[in-house]
């Protein structure tokens, strides 16, 4: 075992409630709660406490650390934005931390492991994170996706422009078309479409409910 001192990323005296106090409202955002069994909550929790005193961070209880730092970000809870779409198809993320808010009772979901694979709704973020006139990106599992808002309409359409590869996100809003922020290209939100040839970008489903966006994409075969 190695002798190298564990660089905690936690305060010393860390307790089950200060994970929720702060993963609650972050989870919240995403589209997800806490699921509906409390004490599957709390021994998930405590689990989750037991591995930040040995490794330093709550990396997930259910999955195993690859020794890779950029990998292992991924399994850092909450692990949600990593793993959306995945986690969006099975309406829970894969310990059953969190379930999706429309889920009424999380243990019916327990057990559930398998793999996804269809068009899946992911819920990216609240109506109110995203003012009108703004666009933003948003990663959805292989999906770089860049969402924007024209009033109380939202749209989504691939993040990288075709010219030369810019983050559309990055750019602004004009109207209903998103402005490339490197050469100034234009992009119809409603469809994905410039006025340059060989250059129109994918869109995605977009739907709006319960106060939240959802990106609808493929998953799985």
């Amino acid at each position: 075992m190695s002798d190298a001192k564990v660089r905690r990323r936690f305060h010393p005296g860390t307790t089950v409630e200060d994970l929720k106090a702060y993963m609650g409202p972050f989870a919240d955002r995403l589209g997800y709660k806490f699921n509906t069994d409390a004490e599957f909550v709390d021994d998930v929790l405590a689990a989750e406490l037991e591995i930040l005193e040995q490794t330093g961070d709550v990396f997930c209880p259910c999955r195993v650390r690859t020794g890779d730092p950029k990998e292992d970000v991924k399994i850092i809870c909450p692990c949600i934005p990593f793993h959306r779409d995945e986690f969006a198809a099975v309406k829970k993320c894969w310990c059953g931390l969190f379930i999706l808010k429309d889920v009424e009772d999380g243990s019916e979901l327990f057990g559930v492991i398998e793999e996804p694979s269809g068009e899946v709704e992911v819920p990216v973020f609240r109506v109110e994170d995203l003012p009108p006139g703004q666009i933003r990106h948003v990663k959805v599992g292989k999906h770089d996706v860049a969402v924007a808002r024209v009033g109380d309409e939202f749209f989504a359409l691939s993040n990288i422009c075709r010219h030369a590869f810019a983050p559309l996100a990055d750019g602004f809003m004009d109207g209903y078309f998103a402005i490339c922020p490197w050469h100034g290209w234009r992009y119809d939100v409603r469809d994905g479409t410039t006025d340059h040839p060989d250059a129109d970008v994918r869109t995605f489903p977009v739907s709006v409910r319960d106060g939240h966006v959802f990106v609808t994409v493929r998953v799985g075969r």
